[in-house]
């Protein structure tokens, strides 16, 4: 068996990995323990985060490679991970992290009938939420498992090998100890909420029926099950469709015991690196669909790309001196926009770039076709583009601390394609247009920050469209946390995979041209 050799940076032992056709370097070194918690771009050799050093059989550097990595590191042997195949008899420096110690557990709840764990498993981040022993304790972080990839089929392929798919699940399974091991007791009613492959990798299922077409769910969920031996029995809802999982679901659950839930038509639409989407019509039908996005929205894999966090910008405005970041946290009612803080090393949410590129559109910086227009007839738009320039042959305009390369604006623009085709297709199943639903209720990465305004400048909606649209923030980590500790919500629950009919998207007759037709700034119906 071929093999190459990986040496950890950190304490220079080194090991000899077997290679394994089909899968790249960088997810290689993800089973060797590298890249933990890193949100790796899945091969899009845009981040530059999977950078490692060769020490022996340096392959010669691509063209994405001159553009991420300086000169003095490409001579030096430095490459990106995610863009090659490991080279049989190479050599790579790697910080490979050591195997956790497995968390200890708490002791268990003294009130089991009422302490609960509600756990969305997102693919970018985990969400949780506890009850019990007279606190509320929320948090997230990082799914440790984005060292694979930003994406789900990235992981999946991974998990093609019983060494990717042990090392995915103990992924989780550290994630899911760390949460409980932090918290004051253990609760004994726990539910995992997370689309169907990240289910399916945390519980390391076969996962044959979502690596092609047609796909399957091969277990429906809607059950408890162990996710390790001496943790607690955890339920997972029912998985209705091969990407339409338990956070849908949950979701469901949610916005239905709300008290101001919508009458139906409404349209529930949880948008992260997989969109999923639920249209709940009058008699409890439920049309689902589920399209691939990227990991834009999550601010994976963009130039500045980063998750929501302190220090982050969620949103720009615009000044009379151009623009101006809302960090994460600030008030821009209040003035505190930027806050006069460093913005040379900027990070940017997905809803930051989201807000920038919807302001550069409507000052027609950003043409329909999302490309940098040479000649805006603004007076503020032709100042700012003569911040444009040429990085690695590529174009990026510099406003407001952010480097807005041409590729990031394509990113956004291929969310919106996807996004317009999977709510075209349901309407058209419900012989329905947009006028005719009564909301439409954001979730996920998009929906706790974005500015809806934004969304219709850049064409998800129609003109006026955005007054439809309410974000419902984690609903699918609110459904968890009532499916944890509430049996009526699982009877309801139990009830819902009959009541749901899948409309397949990317197998949809016509879908290229729609798809095609939808790359534009501007609705298409």
């Amino acid at each position: 068996m071929q093999t190459f050799r990986v040496t950890n940076r950190k304490d220079g032992r080194s090991v000899d990995v077997p290679i394994d056709p089909g899968l790249t370097l960088a997810q290689h070194l993800y089973v060797a323990g590298a890249f933990a918690d890193r949100p790796l771009c899945s091969g899009a050799g845009r981040c530059g985060l999977c950078q490692v050093e060769f020490t022996e059989g340096a392959p010669a550097p691509l063209p994405e490679e001159r553009a991420r990595i300086p000169h003095a590191r490409l001579e030096a042997g430095w490459r990106l991970a995610c863009r090659r195949p490991p080279l049989p008899g190479s050599a790579v420096l790697a910080d490979r992290a050591g195997d956790e110690a497995p968390s200890p557990l708490p002791k268990p709840c003294a009130d089991n009938a009422a302490a609960y764990l509600g756990i969305d498993l997102g693919t970018t981040s985990i969400a949780w939420r506890f009850g019990g022993e007279g606190v509320e304790i929320a948090g997230s972080r990082y799914n440790p498992q984005l060292g694979a990839g930003s994406e789900i089929m990235s992981r999946l392929a991974l998990a093609r090998s019983p060494e990717g798919a042990a090392r995915l699940k103990k992924a989780v399974i550290c994630a899911v100890r760390g949460i409980v091991g932090a918290l004051p007791c253990l609760p004994q009613k726990i539910c995992l909420a997370g689309n169907t492959a990240m289910t399916y990798l945390a519980l390391n299922r076969d996962v044959s029926g979502l690596l092609a077409a047609p796909y399957r769910v091969d277990w429906p969920g809607g059950e408890a099950v162990s996710l390790e031996a001496d943790l607690p029995q955890i339920y997972v809802p029912p998985l209705v469709a091969p990407f339409v999982g338990a956070d849908v679901s949950a979701g469901l659950l949610a916005l239905e015991r709300r008290g101001d839930a919508p009458t139906p038509p409404w349209l529930l639409a949880d948008l992260g690196t997989n969109g999923e989407f639920a249209l709940t019509l009058p008699g409890g039908e439920t049309l689902v669909a589920s399209v691939p996005m990227g990991p834009a929205l999550e601010g994976v894999g963009m130039s500045q790309g980063r998750l929501a966090g302190p220090g982050v910008a969620v949103a720009f405005e615009l000044a009379p001196g151009g623009f101006v970041p809302v960090l994460f946290g600030d008030d821009p009612a209040a003035g505190s926009a930027g806050n006069g803080r460093d913005r040379r090393n900027l990070n940017i949410s997905g809803t930051g770039y989201v807000s920038l590129v919807a302001r550069l559109r409507r000052l027609g910086i950003v043409g329909e076709s999302g490309q940098f227009t040479p000649q805006p007839s603004l007076p503020l738009a032709a100042r700012l583009m003569e911040n444009l320039r040429a990085d690695g042959g590529e174009p990026c305009l510099r406003a407001g601390g952010a480097t807005l390369y041409a590729s990031d604006v394509e990113a956004l623009l291929q969310v919106k394609a996807a996004f317009s085709v999977a709510v075209k297709l349901l309407l058209d199943r419900a012989g329905l247009d947009f006028t005719g639903l009564a909301a439409v209720c954001l979730a996920g990465a998009l929906g706790e920050h974005v500015n809806r305004a934004d969304l219709e400048i850049l064409g998800f909606f129609p003109p006026g469209g955005s007054g439809k649209v309410k974000s419902v923030g984690n609903a699918s980590l609110e459904g968890a946390c009532l499916a944890a500790r509430d049996d009526d919500a699982r009877l309801w629950l139990a009830g819902l995979p009959g009541r749901v009919k899948l409309i397949e998207v990317a197998t949809a007759p016509g879908f290229q041209s729609m798809y095609l037709d939808a790359m534009r700034f501007s609705y298409v119906r």
